[in-house]
């Protein structure tokens, strides 16, 4: 499933649902006023106050959340971009000839990194997590499964030294490709989305009940208030989908793809 059809589709029921909750808000307001004094409306405001208070308070953290996890995708893309330098660097230690096949399989393992993260991908909604090529995810362990196969059978023919010192740096690599296929999956529980659109629609007809104290509707603070809600949902999932949606992290792949080059 396209994540744009899914985040424009919630984006826009959720922009619809607050403006209807924002009228029915202002008739329930305008049917409480037939019976009670104006002042009334004035003292529920405390109540208001406390659940906008609320709304503000989840949002600023749902955003400090996603942001931190966009940062740390980010750095794990610069951390395996480091290892796999520092792992081809250290395969020279087996000599020439052996290094030269450990290198060149190790390339071919970045290789396959790089093309799983350019592939297309998909989106599942019940699964709430960005669906990968199998096929590429294969190629990527089989390619693993070679290099580490062709590391170990070079150590018994080699120096103590060269297998102390380039195994370690081969299990970061595989170790923070791990992390990464974690971070790709780490979001906030569902429920925390379920609060923020309830939230967001008990605002709606809070909001509205108060301005049932105005002699006429003011669309402008009734689409502002709907669709400024909506915008800040949307970037918060857009956020947490960073190679699905308009926030991209694809431009940091640039580490990798760097290493990639240099390697002879």
């Amino acid at each position: 499933m396209s994540f744009y059809a899914f985040a424009l589709a919630v984006a826009a029921v959720f922009f619809v649902s607050s403006l209807i909750m924002l009228n029915w808000g202002r008739y329930i307001g305008l049917r409480y006023l037939e019976y009670q004094h104006p002042d009334e409306i004035a003292a529920l405001s405390t109540v208001e106050n406390a659940v906008f208070a609320l709304i503000g308070l989840l949002l600023a953290f749902t955003i400090s959340g996603a942001l931190q996890r966009f940062d740390e995708r980010r750095q794990q893309i610069v951390q395996e971009a480091t290892a796999v330098s520092s792992a081809y660097d250290r395969l020279d230690l087996f000599g020439s000839e052996v290094a030269r096949k450990l290198q060149a399989r190790l390339k071919d393992y970045v290789q396959a990194r790089i093309e799983l993260f350019r592939t297309r991908r998909h989106f599942s909604p019940w699964q709430y997590e960005t669906v990968y090529s199998d096929q590429q995810q294969d190629k990527v362990l089989e390619r693993k499964a070679k290099l580490w196969e062709a590391a170990i059978a070079s150590c018994p023919n080699s120096i103590p030294l060269a297998c102390a010192q380039a195994l370690p740096t081969l299990a970061s690599v595989f170790e923070v490709a791990r992390l990464r296929a974690g971070a790709i999956e780490k979001h906030p529980p569902e429920v925390i989305y379920v609060m923020l659109f309830g939230l967001g629609l008990g605002g709606s007809l809070l909001g509205g009940f108060g301005m049932a104290r105005a002699k006429a509707p003011s669309w402008i603070h009734m689409v502002t208030f709907a669709g400024g809600l909506t915008i800040v949902l949307y970037v918060i999932t857009d956020m947490e989908f960073p190679r699905m949606g308009f926030i991209r992290l694809d431009y940091f792949d640039h580490y990798l793809t760097d290493v990639y080059e240099q390697m002879r």
